[in-house]
């Protein structure tokens, strides 16, 4: 990842060094642990393997013509790496004959070879290379104009990772008024997360443009932004991007004064992944107020990493950003010339590499510039250091064993971890060590390896408990995560629209959901694999199948839970449990009425398990939901809930029941009823005769008798009574009495 301007040690530092060796005179009072030197890492061999390389670094006419440097990242995908920066030029080494190959080349992650077959063509660098999560794209970002003549694919492009097409279905189009850049990336999940120096995006067929400020959450389906996420970054541009492991926050650093005007977020912020809002400011106390300026960051249990400039690593607590530890670099005999700022930061495992353009002595858990000007300080150890450090990725702390031997003058701007154990490092890399011991010319960029590493074989668990639905256009599928003996990466989804075909893989999740959009009227198959960072896939779930099409679906949804009604004023809450369906609720009908039994009014619709009945007069309200789903199926309701709007006292007791229903005269088309009386809380105003055949009311009465007309001769009936008060509530009903007319 390309994180900084850190090209002035021929200058700024030979004064520095002068300052600071003065000061240092004037605190050598203050302890430090003498220089221990250590054995090279048992995990990630010291010594490099032979690879080809890129050359003719381009100096002038881009945004980073002071930095002297080739590479700038380094992605892969399947048994290919890919390496990007400023150079024009591949070559298998430095004296065999170039293959002209600009910005961005592939080479063979096994063997180091160039593939001649990928030959993209860009007119500017590329700085930032992201891989999709299921391999069908290389997101490329730099400084470059549109690519291959393609237009709306400047700063930002995908590619075929195959052949280096321009893959002409995703175009984010990227705008500045100057030239738009793309330093950084990330993805999480469906978004693709993109930093650097531009105003707007979108403006391509179906994008809308929407202004952006140096940051932009972006589908990775279809480049459309997610507008609700809109972090104001104010000055310079964001050199780094990391979105936290719970997804609940996204780490910005880089050259920036501010995001959202808020203090505290010079250079580093944590920033709502919802809305962009700052949530967390950084609290660094800058080793130097005057370049607060940090160039990359990632986030793994609970802590972040941030390089920063004045030689910094910081080692910071997720949970508010507090201060956890840090590291520094400096040169030998306390010499801070031969340090260098850090410039990228790659999570591998258990581990964090940190690269810097730093050739001394590494200071763990300490700062070594606040020590050199005289503010004190102190660190746990020294170590040599060659470009990069280790740390543990679970307490941040120092991994000494871990030492390489290479040369380079701007440094390591990039790390990639391999699934095959391997660590490939780019720069302006000019020499390695090979394991024979014989010095290996580099072409700016190595590969380190661990030679012991036993090669994962072992396939991940079956997922378990693959259950799917539908909804409109859409399908969601989710199961039970499976297990392996290192750890699973991710899923691979397969459809098919024919039972028992294995159809074709649709997506990949690093969760255990997924959403499948778009889909035509019909049914599906659907199964799934695990998958290991080795590659291993498990066997396959047994295929499950739904329905898409709202003819399809005649089932109603279940009743919603739990239903609620608050009154807070002239307005009432009202909240339930969400209901389920075989395809999918889409929503839930809220009905309203005046009394007990009605006439009940549809008032509104809501997405959401909660709704607010606002501006309601005095009086009393009866409310109860019912659940829709896709093809109109309405659920049964949920009971009724009474509220008193204005103070007003609900009666929501019904009266008792009334008893000894008898006929005192049957006649051929008439029958007179008598029972006894209900009892009420407030009071019973009438009771209703309802015929048990059809629950059609037959007669009312204010009193214990009734005589019903109209009825057919020689006919059989059933009938029971009702009490109901002035409220409307009902009683349960009487015994049913039986009766033949004459």
């Amino acid at each position: 990842m390309y994180a900084s301007w850190a090209v002035r040690e021929e200058t700024e530092w030979t004064v520095k060094k002068r300052i600071l060796s003065s000061l240092l005179m004037m605190v050598m009072g203050v302890v430090a642990i003498p220089f221990a030197p250590t054995l090279a890492s048992a995990e990630i061999a010291p010594y490099a393997q032979d690879t080809w390389g890129v050359y003719n670094y381009v100096q002038t006419g881009t945004l980073t013509q002071r930095i002297r440097n080739e590479v700038f990242a380094i992605e892969q995908i399947g048994n290919r790496i890919y390496i990007g920066g400023k150079f024009t030029e591949v070559r298998q080494n430095a004296n065999s004959a170039p293959i002209s190959q600009a910005y961005l080349a592939a080479f063979d992650a096994g063997t180091g070879a160039y593939i001649s077959s990928f030959t993209p063509t860009f007119n500017r660098p590329v700085y930032s290379l992201q891989a999709s999560p299921d391999g069908s794209r290389l997101f490329v970002g730099g400084e470059f104009g549109d690519v291959e003549g393609v237009p709306n694919t400047r700063a930002l492009v995908a590619l075929d990772p195959t052949t280096g097409a321009v893959d002409t279905t995703w175009k984010a189009q990227l705008k500045l008024n100057g030239r738009a850049v793309v330093y950084t990336m990330d993805i999480d999940q469906n978004w693709l997360y993109v930093g650097g120096t531009f105003s707007a995006v979108g403006g391509a067929v179906g994008v809308p443009q929407i202004s952006v400020s140096r940051a932009v959450k972006l589908d990775l389906g279809d480049a459309h932004p997610d507008t609700s996420w809109h972090p104001t970054v104010s000055g310079g541009g964001v050199w780094g991007i990391a979105v936290s492991p719970d997804r609940n926050s996204v780490y910005l650093a880089g050259y920036f004064s501010s995001v959202n005007a808020v203090a505290g977020t010079q250079g580093f912020v944590g920033v709502d992944n919802v809305t962009g809002a700052a949530i967390r400011p950084g609290r660094i106390n800058h080793n130097n107020p005057g370049r607060p300026n940090y160039q990359d960051v990632v986030a793994v249990n609970g802590l972040v990493f941030v390089a920063g400039m004045e030689h910094i690593t910081y080692v910071l607590n997720a949970s508010d950003l507090s201060v956890n530890t840090k590291h520094s670099t400096g040169g030998t005999n306390n010499d801070f010339g031969n340090g260098g700022d850090y410039q990228d930061l790659e999570v591998v495992g258990n581990r964090v590499y940190a690269s810097c353009h730093c050739r001394g002595e590494h200071f763990a858990d300490g700062d070594v510039y606040r020590f050199l000007i005289g503010q004190g300080g102190s660190w746990s150890r020294r170590d040599p250091i060659k470009f990069v450090a280790a740390y543990s990725a679970t307490n941040g702390s120092y991994i000494p064993s871990f030492q390489l031997d290479i040369s380079a003058s701007s440094g390591v701007w990039a790390i990639h971890g391999s699934p095959d154990g391997c660590l490939w490092l780019g720069g302006d890399i000019t020499r390695a060590t090979r394991a024979d011991g014989t010095n290996q010319a580099r072409g700016a960029f190595t590969k380190h390896c661990d030679t012991n590493m036993v090669v994962d074989t072992v396939r991940p668990s079956v997922p378990t408990n693959l259950a799917i639905s539908s909804a409109g256009s859409t399908t969601n599928l989710s199961w039970t995560a499976s297990t392996d003996n290192v750890g699973v990466v991710g899923y691979d989804i397969y459809r098919s629209t024919q039972n028992g075909n294995l159809g074709s893989l649709v997506g990949t999740s690093v969760s255990t959901n997924f959403v499948d959009n778009g889909l035509a009227d019909g049914t599906y198959w659907y199964y799934l694999k695990a998958r290991d960072a080795a590659g291993n896939t498990s066997w396959r779930t047994g295929q499950k199948s739904v329905t898409v099409g709202a003819a399809a679906d005649t089932e109603r949804p279940s009743v919603a839970s739990g239903f609620s009604a608050t009154v807070a004023g002239n307005s009432v809450s009202l909240a339930w449990s969400a209901a389920t369906d075989n395809v999918g609720v889409t929503g839930y009908r809220i009905y309203r009425a005046p009394t007990a039994n009605g006439p009940a009014s549809l008032i509104a619709t809501s997405a959401t398990t909660s709704y607010s009945d606002q501006g309601l007069a005095d009086g009393d309200y009866w409310y109860y939901v019912r659940a829709i789903d896709a093809a109109g199926n309405e659920g049964w309701r949920t009971g009724k809930r009474a509220v008193a709007v204005g103070g007003i006292v609900a009666d929501t007791e019904r009266p008792s029941t009334p008893v000894g229903l008898i006929t005192t005269s049957v006649a051929a088309t008439q029958v007179s009823l008598s029972w006894n009386a209900s009892t009420d809380n407030v009071g019973v105003t009438q009771y209703v005769v309802i015929n048990n055949a059809n629950g059609s009311v037959v007669g009312t009465s204010t009193g214990t008798t009734l005589t019903v007309s109209g009825l057919s001769s020689g006919t059989n009936y059933t009938f029971y009574v009702k009490a109901q008060d002035a409220a409307g509530n009902r009683s349960w009903r009487s015994n049913i009495k039986a009766f033949t007319t004459l």
